[in-house]
């Protein structure tokens, strides 16, 4: 194990490319004969660091040009020669900060000691030999654990400000997670019981690592990660494919039109504000845009809220209640807990359905708006981890990691289905969110049985989602 070391030393940012502090220093001594790429790449580097120095401490938002020039050392001249804005360094920053994270990976990975016994051969009965997959995989894991407690300042760059930063550095991450989806694809495969995984519980599984180590980093507890991995890697373990398709069974739910109409002035801004947020993007959503969609005077706008952030945790508040009072119903009528699960994520979905506006505030626009609006869903949605914690109750074998992995991964799918496909394919991810609930702790045979019936105890006859 890598030393662990803090993001902060003696009051400077470590980065990957040195501590804030010593980044002026970093610059290369004035003389002929220097190859020009050596020049531009130290310069580059020293932005590099300059950038994750920046963001920790002050946000994306907030760092400006200047503060880059003044920690890097670098000049303002030769900054606008290398990049044409604030944004573009930022992207070419977060590029370099997964490389580095890959190779690191594959490093580790390589350190693999090669004698030891392998388990799998060659498909072709040739007796080709591959290192252990799980031994592989589990390697894997650890590194990305170590790399964010090694350096938490580029982890936050990463996973908490890309979001900030727009669609260009959304995609640069979520290209990445895919390339990490795609490689655990390929070692699950090796695994005789869990080949033909579905394609959503892996983007789960690592959606649900990611969610645990921002929630660390948010909470400056990303020290913690690395012994997370026991039972992170022990709930991975406990899933298997489900053994009969996830399917919606019964007809989905047809929606009318969303609509801002509310009961007093302060619900019709904040419907309003998600509706903007969803159109626009929460970085470009302004107080004079909501007004004007509320068709409410600034008076009475300042009358109910202080701002604009004062607005998007009353929305999330009010966004979260909701929610609780459509699920807690549909929970409680059921006649057990499994099928309370089931059809508590078949009220979820569908009412998220049935107002897209707040579910793309409250699922994708919510990490823009930064760690505050984070941790406010977390708390305002905590009785659903509650519901998903009486599973101790059936299977007390469970890893007690299970119910923060199965919220974070409840968050990826939603999240990745409204990005894909939009608020309408929401309800038919209500199976395969009861699956991965109920499997860690009633079996796989019997989540199944569950996420394919209706919450009431009982299986509908025909499905109408082919496939």
């Amino acid at each position: 194990m890598h030393e662990v070391v803090n993001s902060v030393h003696r009051g400077m940012v470590a980065t990957p490319w040195g501590d804030s502090g010593a980044l002026r220093e970093k610059r290369l001594p004035p003389g002929p004969g220097r190859p020009r790429e050596e020049v531009l790449a130290n310069q580059r580097e020293r932005l590099y660091g300059a950038m994750v120095a920046s963001v920790a401490k002050r946000g994306y938002l907030a760092t400006t040009v200047n503060d880059l020039v003044e920690i890097s050392g670098v000049s303002s001249r030769t900054f606008y020669d290398l990049y044409p804005d604030k944004k573009a360094c930022f992207l070419a920053t977060l590029q370099a900060i997964i490389e580095a994270a890959a190779a690191y990976a594959v490093q580790s990975v390589s350190e693999l000691d090669p004698q030891a016994p392998a388990r799998v051969g060659a498909p072709d009965g040739s007796g080709q030999e591959v290192k252990d997959w799980e031994q592989q995989a589990r390697i894997g894991f650890d590194a990305f654990a170590e790399m964010i407690a090694l350096q938490p300042a580029a982890a936050r760059l990463a996973f908490l400000e890309t979001y900030a930063a727009g669609p260009e550095a959304i995609a640069l991450i979520e290209n990445a997670a895919s390339g990490f989806e795609w490689l655990a694809r390929q070692m699950l495969e090796q695994s005789p019981e869990r080949a033909g995984m579905p394609a959503e519980m892996i983007t789960a599984h690592i959606g649900a690592q990611q969610e645990i180590a921002r929630t660390r980093l948010r909470r400056g507890e990303e020290a913690e990660l690395p012994g997370l991995m026991d039972e992170i890697w022990e709930l991975l373990l406990s899933y298997r494919p489900p053994p009969e398709p996830l399917r919606l069974t019964g007809r989905a739910p047809r929606f009318g039109a969303e609509t801002i109409d509310a009961h007093d002035h302060a619900e019709r801004a904040l419907r309003a504000f998600a509706v903007v947020a969803s159109e626009e993007g929460y970085v470009n959503t302004t107080v004079e845009a909501v007004l004007k969609r509320a068709q409410m005077s600034a008076t009475t706008f300042y009358a109910n809220f202080a701002g604009k952030e004062d607005a998007t945790l009353a929305a999330i508040d009010s966004a979260c209640s909701q929610i609780m009072a459509a699920v807690l119903p549909a929970f409680r009528r059921a006649p057990d807990w499994p099928h309370g699960v089931r059809a508590g994520f078949g009220a979820l979905c569908n009412f998220l359905a049935s107002r897209p506006a707040m579910a793309q505030l409250i699922a994708v626009e919510v990490y823009a708006a930064g760690s505050t609006a984070v941790e406010r869903r977390s708390e305002t949605l905590q009785p659903l981890e509650k519901f998903i914690g009486e599973g101790f109750e059936r299977g007390p074998g469970a890893p007690v990691l299970a119910t923060e992995a199965i919220a974070g991964a409840t968050f990826t799918l939603v999240y990745k289905r409204l990005r894909d496909s939009g608020p309408a394919s929401l309800p038919t991810l209500a199976p395969l969110l009861t699956y991965i609930t109920l499997s860690p702790f009633i079996g796989a045979e019997e989540a199944c049985r569950v996420a394919n019936g209706d919450g009431r105890g009982r299986a509908l006859a025909a499905p109408n989602i082919p496939g």
